[in-house]
């Protein structure tokens, strides 16, 4: 915040990559996400944040369903032509389901499934990219509507799926085969991602605030031992 002719101005405060990423790495790992699992939904959070998609709003509205209720786990047995979410977060699943699903299409050139009680379809979008990279692609389908689409070359995707409420259920579809371009309300170019990774982040401060502290979290206590240890009363080996 500045002060100029009487007149306060709010300053935006700009972040790396890395900053975002290590904040929300801390944050999920306060609210009581798995070592490696917090790292997963960091990178999720930071991609949607860097590509204008929210990631961090979007984390804000989710923390109070998060907070101490990891539970990752996903019954492969369940997961046929449809697949029940449970209302379970993508930020919790979705690393296990997609990782699930690309193992299917490995012997297959296309595979679709219908995903219900789902609320935040959002959060499967960086995890597709890294497999449309490897040339697996991936759509979202409400009654034959495309709302998300995503190729090696572009993500498209409707603004009404930038949501942590979307409650409708959705075929997901994966697949090796060469997508007819649509025209969705986004498009990131994925020409252009190495340039947007270079510049500084802006978050939603009012949510970044609220994730810092979560992320505080994680920091020990002062205690006596600390305070001594940091002022050189112990050794690389205590």
């Amino acid at each position: 915040m500045g002060f100029c002719n009487n007149e306060y101005i709010l300053i935006s405060v700009s972040y790396s990559y890395y900053e975002v990423y290590t904040n929300t790495q801390r944050a999920f790992s306060g609210l009581g996400f798995t070592y490696g699992s917090d790292e997963d939904a960091a990178f999720i959070t930071t991609w949607l944040e860097i590509f204008g998609l929210d990631g961090i709003k979007l984390l804000k509205l989710k923390i109070e369903e998060l907070d101490n209720t990891f539970n990752a786990s996903i019954d492969p047995s369940k997961i046929n032509d449809e697949f029940d979410c449970e209302n379970k977060s993508f930020l919790v699943i979705g690393p296990g389901l997609i990782d699930y699903l690309v193992s299917k299409i490995d012997k297959r050139d296309d595979f679709k499934l219908t995903l219900k009680n789902c609320s935040d379809p959002i959060f499967l979008i960086p995890l597709l990219y890294k497999y449309a990279k490897k040339n697996i692609y991936s759509q979202f389908l409400l009654d034959q509507k495309i709302d998300v689409q995503i190729t090696n070359e572009n993500i498209r995707v409707n603004r009404e799926i930038i949501s942590t409420n979307y409650q409708r259920n959705f075929d997901l579809l994966l697949t090796k085969k060469i997508f007819n371009e649509q025209k969705l309300d986004i498009n990131i170019s994925s020409s252009n991602i190495n340039n947007m990774l270079s510049k500084g982040i802006n978050p939603d401060k009012k949510s970044w605030d609220q994730i810092s502290k979560i992320a505080f979290r994680t920091f020990v206590p002062e205690s006596e031992e600390s305070r001594a240890k940091g002022a050189g009363g112990g050794d690389a080996n205590d």
